[in-house]
């Protein structure tokens, strides 16, 4: 997972500065490249790189590092993406790059993205300005492969093994393999993945005496709920486990969501809890590894789950609106107050059924008050 996720460029570029040098990651040029074909071949290094971060180019930022903006022509993303798509990839592997353009502390910079891969090595299969075909260039530290060089055989060896998943340590392997469901086959409720049988991914029923349900158990049409353990192995070693849930009278199987807490006092006490998933995160994933878009019913049941439960886009998107949260409290309580939407259900207990009840208004309203905020945001 990208150590870099929650940044936004603002303060990627901010944090690049503050480590007063370039590297495999990013680099600075005080303006865009004169030559079409030097673009290029820093792009190419920089997705020829064995580790799983996203890479950057700065452009208006100097030598020294000084933010100074850019005084000559520049480029757009459209003919960047044009120019390589008319190059000749080995495989059809084609770098993916993106440009963003940001007001820096009243300096107007622009951000070439390079986005992480693992079809490494990418090289060309016919040359291109002095970059021959057939050699591999990479980015080592701050420097690139020479135009008239080859890179080492140990570090094209390691683009090989980052392509294979050879690189990652298993749970890291893991959590990446389980998007594609087609690699996991089911065995009385464990998932073997079928490339490599020691990674598994284990479901075992939950024995304790607790209450089987939880408030958004009845936003479900069945709100009959049990729990199980969820652990993600490598051999027989348990890499990570989850509790989850299984919902809807056995319709939708999900990890439990987070808590998080809003609207704090002086003492630091909080006011309302909540529950939520943030996409991206390990616990999105395997929620996405066991939710069956395609299947009618726990399609139904996903989205019943949505009224009451938050989906973020990013971790920080959730702290985002947290912080707009804590700072608009009581349109929190007004909003919280005018939700009747689940006045009818009935756990079988007066104090349980109350305590539901205010935990799913909570959810309803927090999640119409997301929607609101994100709309302004856009």
């Amino acid at each position: 997972m990208s150590k870099f996720q929650y940044y936004t460029i603002e303060k990627l570029i901010r944090f690049f500065l503050e480590q007063g040098k370039e590297s495999e990651c990013w680099d600075f040029k005080q303006e865009w490249h004169d030559q079409t074909e030097d673009l290029v071949k820093d792009i190419i290094c920089f997705a020829n790189t064995v580790h799983d971060e996203n890479c950057y180019l700065i452009f208006g930022v100097s030598d020294n590092l000084q933010v100074t903006g850019m005084t000559k022509e520049r480029r757009k993303q459209v003919s960047i993406i044009d120019t390589i798509s008319h190059l000749q990839f080995a495989g059809d592997n084609y770098p993916k790059i993106s440009v963003e353009t940001i007001n820096y502390e009243g300096v107007v910079l622009d951000v070439l993205v390079i986005y992480n891969t693992d079809k490494t090595p990418i090289y060309l299969k016919k040359a291109y300005g002095k970059m021959r075909e057939g050699c591999i260039y990479l980015r080592i530290g701050d420097k690139n492969t020479p135009n008239n060089g080859n890179a080492d055989i140990f570090d094209i060896e390691n683009l090989w093994r980052k392509r294979l998943g050879l690189t990652k340590p298993p749970l890291e392997y893991i959590y990446d393999r389980m998007h594609n469901k087609l690699e996991w086959t089911d065995n009385e409720y464990t998932f073997y993945n079928i490339f490599k049988p020691e990674y598994t991914i284990e479901i075992i029923s939950e024995d304790d005496d607790r209450e089987a349900d939880e408030f958004y158990s009845y936003a479900m049409t069945n709100e009959r709920t049990s729990f199980q353990i969820l652990n993600i192995k490598y051999q027989n070693t348990i890499l990570d486990s989850y509790q989850t849930a299984v919902l809807d009278s056995g319709r939708f199987h999900v990890p439990v969501p987070e808590w998080g807490l809003i609207c704090h006092d002086k003492y630091n006490q909080s006011k309302y809890c909540y529950k939520y998933y943030v996409a991206g995160s390990r616990r999105y994933r395997v929620f996405t590894f066991l939710y069956n878009r395609e299947n009618d019913e726990e399609r139904h049941a996903c989205n019943n789950l949505k009224n009451v439960v938050l989906f973020f886009f990013s971790d920080e998107e959730r702290i985002a609106f947290e912080v707009y949260l804590e700072g608009n409290q009581n349109l929190v309580t007004e909003r919280i107050e005018k939700i009747d939407r689940y006045d009818y259900i009935n756990t079988g207990n007066e104090n349980k059924t109350a305590f539901y009840k205010e935990r799913l208004r909570i959810g309803v309203a927090l999640n119409q008050l997301l929607i609101e905020w994100r709309s302004r945001k856009e």
